[in-house]
């Protein structure tokens, strides 16, 4: 897979990506109203392309892996006791991962991950922090795997979601 930085060209394409993503998430337990759609928002895609914020996986030319990194993050987060006290300048968080079911249990969310790490350490990031639905287990274990901290359990009402659920919150100091 090879990792690299979207580009406007890219916008539709992504956002097929991200919307076929939303359907199949809606197919899981955790989700059990089913497909929400709409996360990421247009916006969200186009401000984090824009920003140089949104990295994408292509296998023969193909989109079948993509997250989002900034330092944007639900007000709950300033609730939390961090292990690391840093200022939000100094916090990424990751957003909306996702890796193409067909291409699932190949490792390439794990290349997500640590590509994401790298990153953060190159913009000088002091930590990554992310959430994570409560019941979507095999992140948990992956996001555990490289060397992030389960921090707390928190609600948010995210708009796509539609309702108050449990995210479980992570950390990795850099």
């Amino acid at each position: 897979m090879d990792i690299q930085e979207a580009k406007n060209a890219e916008l539709q394409e992504i956002m097929s990506f991200y919307n076929m993503m939303c359907e199949e998430l809606g197919k899981k337990d955790f989700l059990p109203e089913g497909n929400k759609g709409g996360f990421p928002s247009l916006d969200m895609v186009v401000s984090a392309i824009k920003n140089r914020e949104l990295y994408i996986g292509k296998e023969d030319g193909i989109i079948m892996a993509a997250y989002i990194m900034n330092n944007d993050a639900d007000p709950v987060y300033d609730t939390v006791k961090w292990q690391l006290n840093v200022p939000k300048e100094q916090a990424s968080v990751l957003h909306a991962l996702r890796v193409h079911p067909s291409f699932g249990g190949k490792g390439y969310a794990s290349q997500l991950v640590v590509h994401s790490i790298e990153m953060a350490k190159k913009k000088g990031q002091k930590v990554i922090r992310l959430d994570c639905i409560e019941g979507n287990s095999v992140p948990h274990r992956m996001y555990h795997n490289h060397g992030f901290q389960y921090i707390d359990t928190v609600e948010i009402c995210y708009e796509d979601i539609g309702m108050p659920r449990k995210f479980l919150l992570f950390e990795r100091v850099l």
